[in-house]
């Protein structure tokens, strides 16, 4: 298992597209002063309570049970599997806020959930600019033909099963956390 520890850059969420995952339309309250003062406070809190890892590996496809490949990636002989989080300590920073305000809370889960995103694409970007990597598009358990029980089978197969909980539902704890299948392109 190979470990990568991101900059913030590489997880910084685009303020729009985090508003938009929080159900706001950036193009009305960007104009509100107030709230975009709560915005970017709460954009800063994200970046300080992170403590954001990639943990990833390749895999040939051999060593991967059938099931955890989604089927259009069936032609394909080589994978690269990995599991990116922002860490237990947002998890805390979520529920901390919650006591004092569900808007704050909503809206720093909404950051993460776009932080871990923005994670996972330049994620990608980096395995081809630094390690020559080339994959395709990402494929997450919990879609299309792929059950969410695989995110066990993912953390086990990266051995971190010390650091990423996967309950029997398949969610996993920290709650920001998310598996990833990208085939390797020759």
């Amino acid at each position: 298992m190979k470990k990568f520890i991101p900059e913030k850059i590489h997880y910084m969420p685009s303020k729009k597209i985090f508003l938009a995952r929080a159900g706001a339309r950036y193009s009305i309250t960007v104009s509100d002063e107030n709230f975009m003062d709560i915005v970017n406070k709460i954009y800063l809190t994200g970046l300080e309570c992170v403590e954001p890892v990639v943990y990833w590996n390749i895999f040939d496809k051999s060593n991967i049970p059938q099931e955890a490949i989604p089927g259009k990636y069936n032609e394909f002989e080589k994978f690269v599997i990995f599991v990116s989080t922002l860490g237990h300590k947002l998890d805390e920073c979520i529920d901390n806020i919650s006591k004092d305000s569900t808007l704050h809370s909503m809206l720093l889960d909404a950051w993460g959930s776009e932080a871990l995103e923005t994670l996972n694409d330049n994620f990608q970007n980096i395995l081809s600019e630094n390690y020559s990597i080339k994959t395709q598009s990402r494929f997450s358990p919990g879609y299309g033909d792929l059950h969410i029980s695989i995110n066990k089978l993912y953390v086990q197969l990266l051995g971190i099963d010390d650091e990423i909980a996967v309950l029997d539902t398949g969610i996993m704890i920290p709650r920001k956390t998310t598996s990833c299948i990208s085939p390797i392109i020759d």
